[in-house]
């Protein structure tokens, strides 16, 4: 099998390349000219490297051919966060990464793929109805240009799909967690970082977090699987505010350090039953404190 992949580079692809190498693939990756390929190293022979970016047709053209699946997940932004990069140059925003978009699904269709797959956010969902279930069904009503831009390609990936170009799947995660290639982008970096020192801490805050190993095992369960046609997931597993995680780290490191600060209560749950059915297995709690365990023990 071939697997065109864009956002191999990226934090999340450093995951998906080592759980999809267990396969027998052959991966197809498009990277920019100032992409880091060193921590797929040990993967070389398995990758073929494609140059470019998703507004170049051409280089669309050549990264999906002889393709069976396309995984999307590549973002480009210009700022520190998904958020500030879509709000600093619209227009730039919107031709790289709405327009690319579009124009890797045309290339994939042209290409006779099988089957393509977005990595989307829950930022979609914006205006949340308190009367309406959280699940994949409820309305999108975006508040970011972020999520619009994800809402977007999802509308086009269904046209695809209800067109009977290929099949699609979409996965819709929170808060991705995980130790990153770059120590310091890892969440609650920070925090964590400081409790080990015996820094005092004031935390505040909180979100929905998913564990980066369950968004690769989503993507993996959903590769060439009929059942996943046509279909979208919500990947999430729990809320889980900053304090809670200071204090798993002040626990660990039988620090010395002051916890101040007001936990945030979430304000809606997400429903997972449909990535569940899938067969998603979530880390749970002792997933967050493994990753707590190993950031410290990285630091």
């Amino acid at each position: 099998m071939k697997i065109a992949i864009t956002g191999l580079t990226g934090f999340l692809g450093h995951y998906v390349a080592k759980k999809i190498f267990g396969r027998d693939v052959h991966i197809q990756a498009l990277i920019r000219d100032s992409s880091n390929v060193l921590h797929l190293e040990d993967y070389q022979k398995k990758i073929t490297f494609h140059k470019g970016d998703l507004t170049n047709k051409e280089n669309l053209k050549q990264f999906v051919q002889g393709a069976d699946v396309v995984i999307h997940m590549a973002y480009e932004r210009q700022g520190a966060t998904f958020h500030e990069a879509a709000n600093r140059d619209i227009k730039r925003f919107v031709e790289a990464n709405l327009l690319g978009s579009i124009e890797l699904l045309d290339a994939s269709k042209q290409a006779g793929i099988k089957q393509f797959i977005f990595i989307s956010s829950c930022a979609v969902y914006g205006r949340i109805f308190p009367n309406i279930k959280l699940d994949e069904l409820h309305p999108l009503i975006p508040d970011s240009n972020y999520g619009a831009y994800k809402a977007s390609v999802e509308a086009f990936c269904h046209a695809y799909y209800l067109s009977k170009s290929f099949d699609t799947t979409i996965f819709r995660p929170v808060g991705i967690y995980g130790i990153n290639p770059h120590l310091a982008h890892s969440a609650w970096y920070n925090i964590i970082k400081d409790i080990k020192h015996g820094c005092n801490v004031e935390v505040s805050e909180g979100g929905k977090i998913v564990n980066v190993e369950d968004v690769v095992q989503a993507i993996d369960l959903a590769i060439g699987n009929k059942e996943a046609a046509g279909k979208i997931y919500n990947l999430v597993d729990f809320y889980v505010d900053n304090m809670s995680v200071a204090r798993i780290a002040k626990e660990i490191c039988a620090s010395q350090s002051n916890l101040s600060g007001t936990p945030r209560q979430p304000v809606n749950t997400i429903d997972n039953t449909q990535s569940k059915s899938l067969g998603v297995r979530y880390a749970g709690d002792d997933g967050l404190k493994r990753y707590v365990q190993e950031l410290i023990n990285r630091i």
